[in-house]
């Protein structure tokens, strides 16, 4: 399996400058407060701690998995709280803990950076293994309502308020539903950063499958709307 590091030193340099602005976490949060409300939580993608930082106000504790030194060390800066620690693992290989967890979530489709249903599920086995029994997984994954379209139009070019630029998208699809976004970000007056990312693009029955045979029982799903990126789905452990 390729476990190469998908979001490293070039997202992380711009990541809140230029990306986590567009992406408000008021919702997040307030779908995540009934779960995370006291309880020690896994994050599963943490990257700079955009969604971390205000669920560690509600959280007894919270341990930040990422893949990505850069943006572990961007959190680090930030000086996060003394009740979270971060952690370099791989969701795709055996988590590190021994104390289960209560909670965990996954937000911005981390969970989807795999390139087949079979390690899709063994992702989330390794979720489930560490969490209490009946403990509350939730998760934003791509909606193919949103993506698939772009595959269709290939090359999406749109304007970035929050930074004065655009962002230039180019997206595939191949055979095994693994999608590839090349994303080109150019702001006046600065060099444009660029990076891909690819992950595995499926349908939400498909999701709600794996879960299932993860070893989670699926409470309940919210589908994207509109133009939304992600559906967001709520499980429970089932051992």
């Amino acid at each position: 399996m390729n476990h190469d590091v998908q979001y490293g030193t070039a997202v992380a340099s711009v990541y809140d400058s230029l990306i986590a602005p567009a992406m408000p976490t008021e919702e997040a949060v307030e779908r995540l407060r009934p779960y995370v409300t006291g309880a020690r939580v896994l994050e599963i993608g943490v990257g700079t701690g955009r969604v971390a930082l205000p669920v560690a106000r509600l959280a007894r504790g919270l341990i930040g998995v990422d893949n990505s030194k850069a943006m572990l060390d961007e959190l680090r800066g930030k000086n996060p709280p003394a009740h979270v620690a971060l952690v370099e693992a791989d969701f795709r290989r055996p988590l590190p803990f021994t104390e289960p967890f209560e909670a965990a979530y996954s937000t911005m489709g981390s969970l989807a950076c795999v390139h087949s249903r079979e390690e899709l599920v063994t992702a989330l086995t390794h979720i489930c293994d560490v969490l209490k029994p009946g403990g509350s997984l939730s998760l934003e994954y791509y909606a193919t309502g949103a993506y698939r379209p772009l595959v269709e139009q290939h090359t999406l070019t749109v304007p970035m308020p929050h930074h004065g630029g655009t962002s230039t998208f180019t997206v595939t699809l191949d055979d095994a539903d693994v999608l590839t976004m090349h994303t080109r970000l150019d702001e006046s007056g600065k060099p444009p950063v660029e990076f891909s990312e690819q992950v595995l693009l499926i349908e939400r029955k498909e999701v709600e499958a794996c879960l299932a045979e993860a070893g989670f029982a699926v409470e309940r799903v919210h589908p994207a709307e509109g133009p939304a990126p992600y559906d967001w789905y709520t499980a429970r452990s089932d051992h």
